[in-house]
């Protein structure tokens, strides 16, 4: 395996946030003035594979990288922890197409940023918000969503400043949301009480799918590639070829209980998915699927940049 030089220690964490999920983002300056990049450590390789697991008992949350070695014949990768983020809880990855160093981590108390791939974190521009789920298009890459309880939020310059969305949702309490990575206009929400809807101009009307996926909660995971639309459900890893018309289980599904997906833009036919036990990933559209680490600790987060389908 790679091995990398010694790191930064952990970025200082934000003060104590709020829970309530009240939006009181704080002005900040834009995210390039805020830090100056670090050098990423030589020893990474293509496929430098971040996840967010819990230590139980503590709020910290170890980010781990998966680095391609000896075991990559077995589909399995190695990992070790590379950075310590503190926040009260873990929702949601994000990597920037424009800059895979830079990385966006929500969680109920805002968004932490990182400069460096993960090695070191500072506070976001969005503080006590929660962002449980983050999204950004290739196409669009300075406009960047976050929604959560009670949060549909919007930034139109990368981050540095966020609006609330005017919409027409019946409810702005979302425990999934994707955004089509070739129409930066088509977004996909999960709303509680009303189930997956979906807006055609970038989040000012909604409507409900034309049917709903089978099994669904009040929580899941949703993710697409721009023609397939995919959803974690009590019934598995489920998927629609016609937005939402109807629903099909995958030909596969990764073992273990799936908590987050993430599929690259630049490589439709390849499904990563967080697992309870680490992360899988499938090449053929979910017919199969390897294990590809970090085992043994659960993939509550998952992000793959949009321009390296390795790059996760």
């Amino acid at each position: 395996m790679a091995r990398a030089r010694t790191r930064r220690p952990p970025a200082r964490p934000p003060s104590a946030t709020d829970r309530t999920g009240r939006i009181r983002p704080s002005g900040s300056r834009p995210p390039a003035a805020r830090t100056r990049r670090a050098s990423r450590p030589r020893g990474l390789t293509e496929l430098a594979a971040l996840a967010l697991v819990v230590s139980l008992g503590l709020v910290a949350w170890w980010a781990y990288a998966s680095l391609r070695g000896d075991n990559e014949a077995n589909g399995v990768g190695e990992g070790r922890p590379i950075a310590t983020i503190k926040a009260p809880d873990v929702h949601s990855l994000l990597i920037d197409p424009g800059d895979p160093d830079r990385v966006l981590f929500g969680a109920h108390s805002g968004i932490q940023e990182s400069r460096d791939g993960g090695f070191t974190w500072e506070a976001g521009a969005l503080r006590n918000a929660d962002a449980m789920s983050l999204a950004v298009s290739p196409k669009e890459p300075a406009t960047l969503y976050v929604a959560g309880h009670d949060v549909f939020l919007v930034s139109r310059d990368g981050g540095a400043t966020w609006q609330p969305v005017a919409h027409d949702l019946p409810g702005t309490d979302l425990h999934a949301f994707a955004q089509d990575p070739s129409d930066p206009r088509r977004l996909y929400a999960l709303v509680v009480g009303t189930g997956v809807m979906t807006s055609a101009d970038g989040g000012a009307t909604w409507e409900p799918l034309p049917s709903q996926p089978p099994g669904l909660g009040g929580h899941g995971a949703l993710a697409t590639d721009g023609a397939i639309l995919y959803a974690v459900t009590g019934a598995g890893l489920v998927r629609s070829p016609d937005q939402g018309a109807s629903w099909e289980p995958l030909p596969a599904q990764p073992s273990g209980g799936v908590m987050s997906l993430a599929i690259p833009a630049a490589d439709p036919e390849t499904i990563y998915a967080g697992t309870e036990s680490g992360i899988a990933k499938s090449t053929d559209g979910g017919a199969s699927w390897a294990e590809v680490g970090p085992t043994g600790v659960p993939a509550l987060a998952l992000a793959v940049a949009p321009s390296d389908p390795n790059r996760v």
